[in-house]
Order: structure tokens, then C-alpha cells, then sequence
């Protein structure tokens, strides 16, 4: 759903949605007597402030009962999702805008992969003026040939990267945030917060992909990470977590729908509540096979099963 945001709007959404309830409003005061970039908030919350709106990322949405965006937007609206993130393609991004826009859905993020050697897509800056105004999150996946998945030495050019994207949004939106992957350079939030932190923009920061993060050993309990991050943290993506045979550890965790798997994600989603963030929620259905419907139905009951839990 397309709402066009002042200034002002924007650095008040944006420091909403990713602070907790203390020092909002100190920090909003900050974001309107300020207009210089400084490290900042995460995404825009949506308009009514709701907890954690819901989204689908578009790798649920690849059943045979869903061929066309038309379908596909409409069983979002069917199943109560408050939007999509899709991965880029300048051919599509326009009919996505128009069906979401006349459904009343977000184009919460649009996914982007590139190589911190060769840059951004050439096509990406008219992408961006067609997503001008809009709370969407361009996400960037950077992967390298030159340096070893989180290595700082890569920091530079990933800062140019990320800095151009940033001047290409301005204020108004979109926003830009780094997407963790596993195997790419940027493959650890951890990455997303340092990057955010050398760009020092308001519109710069980073994704939590629990995917991801439970792919990779971890240094650093997960709220300390999430309190960490939160500064710069524009959404969390979750999914159902089922363990492989043979005890092969979280590495080899496969992604199921929400409601299937032995991964406590009620706890995880407390555990992000209780650090302070607010913010938009996507679900990651990579891989998962079957029906679009099916797997996103069950996904949103447990998902308001989960929030009936964590809103008491």
C-alpha cells in the first residue's frame, strides 16, 4: 500500500519501528531537530503501529496454485498478510506495486544479490525511483570472489555500495539494509551492523534472517546479538526449523513452515519482543514444497497462535 512520507514522517516511523518504548521520545525529538545522516532506526512501522506486521517473503509463494503476482497478491490479502518481499526485477516490480497497491499490501523489500567487486545492478537506480516514497526495503546479499565471507577488508568497497543506494532514496524511502546469507561476504548480522554503522545513515541497516543465523555458529548469545543489531535492525525474518537425521546440528536445519519443525520459535519471537524491536516480520518459505496456500495458511495460524502468546 503506497503512503507517501514526509521527512518528518519517515525518521519518526523509521526510529518506531525498530526502538523499544524507552527513549522513543527522546530519540524522535533527536530525528526532527536533526537532518544530518547519523547511524539510526531500522524500517518505517506501519501506519497504525502494530506489532510486528507479517509478511511473506516471495519464496513461499512459488506453488503451482499461485502462477501469476495477481495470485499471488490476492492469497496474501486472503490469508491476512500485510504484504511481500520480492525478489528484483525491473520487468515485474511495476505489476507487483499496482497489485499490491490495489490491495492494500506493502512491497515491504525487494531481495538484490551482487558482488562487492562489480556493484550494484545498472538497472537498480530506476528501480529505485519507481519505489520512491514507499516504506520498502531494498536488501542487498554481497557475496566476493576477493575476500573471505565477514573479512573487514572488503568493508570499503561494500560502504561505497551501500552509501549509493542510500543517496538514491534520500529521505523519503525506500531504505537499504544488508541481508545475511550464509556464504556470502555478508553472511552474519554482525556484518549488516558494521557496514550500517561506517555508511552512519538513517536509511542503512540490516536484516535478522534466523535461517541464517542458526546456519552459522554463533559467538555471542542471541539476545546480545539482537540488542546489538537493534539500532540498525530493519526486520527479522523467521521460518519452521526441522532437524536433519543423524544429529548433524543446526547447519544442517531445514526450513518447514511455521508450524512444523522442533525449533522454539515462540521463545525466539520473545526473545526479539524483549530486546525492543517492533518492527516488520517476514516469513521464509525457501524450498518448502507443495501448495502456496497450504503452507501459508498454516504458517499465519501459527503465527497468530505465537502472538496471542508474546501479547499477553
Amino acid at each position: 500500500m503506497f503512503n507517501p512520507l514526509t521527512r518528518r514522517q519517515w525518521l519518526q516511523t523509521a526510529i518506531v519501528s525498530a526502538a523499544g518504548a524507552a527513549g522513543l521520545a527522546r530519540l524522535a525529538r533527536a530525528a526532527e531537530e536533526s537532518a544530518k545522516p547519523v547511524a539510526a532506526a531500522g524500517a518505517p512501522a506501519a501506519k497504525d503501529a502494530a506489532l510486528f506486521p507479517f509478511y511473506a517473503m516471495d519464496t513461499g509463494l512459488r506453488g503451482p496454485d499461485v502462477p501469476t503476482i495477481a495470485a499471488k497478491v490476492a492469497l496474501l490479502k486472503k490469508l491476512g498478510y500485510t504484504g511481500v518481499d520480492a525478489g528484483l526485477s525491473p520487468a515485474t516490480l511495476p505489476q507487483w506495486l499496482e497489485e499490491l497497491d490495489k490491495a492494500g499490501l506493502e512491497l515491504w523489500a525487494v531481495y538484490v544479490t551482487l558482488s562487492v567487486e562489480t556493484g550494484l545492478p545498472p538497472t537498480l537506480a530506476d528501480s529505485v525511483k519507481l519505489m520512491k516514497g514507499r516504506r520498502t526495503r531494498i536488501e542487498l546479499a554481497m557475496s566476493s570472489k576477493q575476500f573471505k565471507p565477514s573479512d573487514p577488508a572488503g568493508d570499503a568497497k561494500a560502504v561505497e555500495v551501500l552509501t549509493q543506494v542510500s543517496d538514491w532514496a534520500a529521505d523519503t524511502g525506500p531504505v537499504v539494509s544488508v541481508y545475511p546469507h550464509r556464504g556470502s561476504w555478508t553472511e552474519r548480522v554482525d556484518d549488516g551492523v558494521r557496514l550500517a554503522k561506517q555508511v552512519g545513515r538513517k536509511n542503512v541497516g540490516t536484516n535478522f534472517n534466523l535461517i541464517h543465523w542458526r546456519w552459522l555458529p554463533q559467538p555471542k548469545p542471541l539476545d546480545a546479538l539482537l540488542a546489538e543489531a537493534l539500532p540498525h535492525l530493519m526486520t527479522v525474518t523467521i521460518n519452521g526449523l526441522a532437524a536433519a537425521p543423524g544429529g548433524k546440528g543446526p547447519a544442517a536445519d531445514k526450513i518447514v513452515p511455521l508450524d512444523q519443525g522442533e525449533y522454539d520459535v515462540t521463545a525466539f519471537m520473545e526473545t526479539v519482543k524483549k530486546v525492543g524491536y517492533r518492527g516488520p516480520v517476514g516469513f521464509q518459505g525457501f524450498s518448502i514444497p507443495g501448495p502456496s496456500e497450504e503452507i501459508l495458511k498454516h504458517t499465519m495460524d501459527k503465527w497468530r497462535e505465537i502472538m496471542a502468546k508474546i501479547s499477553a
